[in-house]
């Protein structure tokens, strides 16, 4: 339970810190990347779809005025979010930010174990049937399946601003 708190605590905290920091680069909405709007911001992308009339089609940028004002990428919900942080949750948080998942694809199996065991524990009162050596195991992997997960998204986000990853 422990293990698994950290990887969902862990997460949420890192990409709350990115967004907080975004937002207070205070960005156009054309100079946001579209992953980030995609993940965070859907209902205002059908606003922009919502905005597109026959008068628009003619203009030489008919987006100019929408995209020049100031982004606001919505932040993550603590409470209300990423509450089951099973292996899609982790790919969407990569993809949302432009991130590469490969690295810790080989531990996807182990996230989802994670969340099970926690579940299990967490709201059944139901330890995994195992040995005090096995349970002792499958601690040690869940402690290391989150770190492989934090330090990875961690490292990647590194850089994050450096790249560019935050702009279109």
């Amino acid at each position: 339970v422990l293990a698994y708190a950290q990887l969902e605590g862990g997460v949420k905290d890192i990409a709350a810190c990115v967004i907080r920091q975004v937002n207070r680069m205070k960005l156009g909405w054309g100079e946001v990347s579209p992953h980030l709007l995609q993940w965070r911001n859907q209902e205002d992308l059908a606003r922009f779809r919502a905005a597109v009339n026959f008068d628009m089609i003619g203009s030489a940028d008919p987006f100019a005025s929408l995209l020049k004002k100031r982004a606001q990428v919505r932040p993550i919900h603590r409470s209300g979010e990423l509450n089951q942080m099973t292996w899609s949750a982790l790919e969407d948080v990569y993809a949302g930010f432009g991130l590469d998942s490969k690295y810790i694809e080989p531990v996807a199996a182990n996230v989802d174990y994670l969340v099970g065991s926690r579940n299990d524990a967490a709201h059944r009162g139901v330890l995994p049937v195992t040995t005090a050596n096995m349970l002792e195991r499958q601690v040690r992997e869940h402690v290391s399946t989150v770190e492989n997960v934090l330090a990875d998204l961690a490292l990647q986000l590194f850089a994050y601003f450096n790249s560019g990853l935050h702009r279109r």
